[in-house]
């Protein structure tokens, strides 16, 4: 793909879009012009348009950041906050409507702004600065979706905050970021741990140094889209997630892994042996993410999570939200571990390091082609369920009922969704016991 492709998002951009939105603008505000003109109030038009002009940019500039694309109506916005601006003059010609202050908070600042120290002629350099901001974060913008394009990727949409100004970065070329503990090699079978929606490489990262004290081999990644992996990939669906942990284990030259997955993380894990059962010697999932009543697991979702709600709902909200978070995201990120005070304080603060695209492919591949249950009901390798007992969002009932295959080992633990981070020690445990096992079961059938 060499030419950026232009699908609906990049619309209000089109040349002849902006031609028409150019016309209409400039017609109206020589009418507007004129009809100052006639009541000898030319520099009422002016202070007016300019803080129209100033407000359009700021409000473009913050939505492009916001919404991860250009908002609709380019030109006839300047037209539109200029109206704003101005409505005061128009009802002033009606009697008995003079000018008063309290029109300022309703007609951004219609009386005050004729005061600004040095007049219209700052107005007109607030103005030019304001447009001129604007126009290089869209300059930006479209070069990194040119730079997505070049590079064989589909443009980055619902990636705001800074990062929408720059590309994304290509999972083929570059690996998931992660941190490994040990030194996986061709000749074993390290263990790989795949977190779960709206969370990252945190939520393993204590279970993995538990097992690392113990001789065994660990990689803990970001998926793509979350994590220090956000600036990566622009589609975020199975088969994207999938194709980036087989890099990741390409990389460090991992023919097998066990993978260790919580809850979202256990479609990855399901996508990852449906694709490659060879490359997978076991499975051991922490509150699997599978639902024997897919439309009564949708609803407690919805009913457990606002952005949840209105991200299966279809609602564009959920990405402007999120978009707001990313711009204050450093600001969240600490009174994050105060708002969650049971949940541990790293966990915590990267619960808001992911994309809005990335959080919303993930939600939908739940319910949308999740491979999960068919792999529990015929398991290609051995798979052990942890499931917690208080649970409020994957139901131990959820998976049970399916039901899985005999040949899948359940374990039932005190605790609630989040079991992966708040207990540590029992997964660690629940790991190396599989481990003895395995080993023994090898030694064994070597002796015989």
């Amino acid at each position: 793909m060499s030419p950026l492709t232009w699908p609906k998002a990049y619309g209000p951009l089109r040349p002849r879009t902006l031609l028409w939105q150019l016309s209409v603008l400039v017609v109206v505000e020589i009418g507007l012009y004129a009809s100052y003109a006639t009541h000898e109030a030319r520099f009422h038009w002016a202070t007016h348009f300019l803080v129209g002009l100033t407000v359009a940019a700021l409000w473009r500039a913050l939505f492009l950041l916001v919404a991860a694309r250009p908002t609709r109506f380019q030109l006839l916005s300047i037209l539109g906050f200029h109206l704003w601006a101005m409505w005061p003059d128009i009802v002033f010609r009606a009697p008995g409507i003079p000018h008063y202050h309290w029109m300022d908070w309703l007609a951004l600042g219609h009386v005050s702004s004729h005061y600004m120290p040095g007049g219209d002629t700052t107005w007109l350099l607030i103005a030019l600065t304001a447009a001129g901001g604007y126009a290089v974060l869209l300059w930006r913008w479209l070069s990194a979706r040119h730079a997505e394009a070049a590079a064989g990727l589909a443009p980055a949409l619902g990636v705001g905050g800074t990062g929408v100004l720059r590309p994304q970065r290509d999972p083929r070329t570059t690996v998931l970021a992660h941190e490994a503990f040990g030194a996986p090699d061709t000749a074993s079978e390290p263990l790989v741990f795949l977190h779960g929606l709206g969370a990252t490489s945190s939520t393993w990262l204590s279970t993995a140094r538990r097992v690392s004290d113990a001789g065994v081999v660990s990689v803990v990644p970001d998926l793509l889209g979350f994590g220090s992996s956000m600036r990566m990939g622009t589609t975020f669906d199975l088969d994207a997630q999938a194709d980036a942990v087989f890099r990741l284990l390409d990389h460090h030259d991992v023919r097998r892994a066990h993978l260790v997955a919580h809850s979202w993380g256990s479609t990855v894990a399901a996508a990852l042996v449906q694709r490659a059962p060879e490359r997978v010697a076991r499975m051991t999932l922490v509150a699997p993410a599978v639902f024997a009543e897919v439309e009564a697991a949708k609803a407690r979702f919805s009913e457990r999570s606002w952005l949840a709600k209105v991200t299966l709902a279809g609602s564009p909200l959920g990405g402007f939200v999120c978009g707001a978070m990313c711009l204050a995201r450093p600001l969240i990120a600490r009174v994050a571990p105060r708002v969650e005070p049971d949940v541990p304080p790293q966990v915590a603060r990267d619960g808001i390091q992911h994309s809005f695209a990335a959080y919303s492919d993930a939600l939908n591949s739940m319910w949308q082609g999740n491979p999960l249950a068919d792999v529990l009901r015929h398991p290609p390798c051995p798979i052990t369920v942890l499931l917690a007992e208080h649970d409020q969002t994957v139901l131990p009932t959820d998976v049970l009922d399916l039901p899985p295959s005999p040949d899948v080992r359940i374990v039932r633990a005190d605790g609630d969704h989040g079991i992966a981070y708040n207990q540590p020690d029992l997964i660690a445990t629940l790991l190396l016991e599989q481990l003895d096992s395995h080993t023994h079961t090898h030694t064994q059938g070597a002796v015989t």
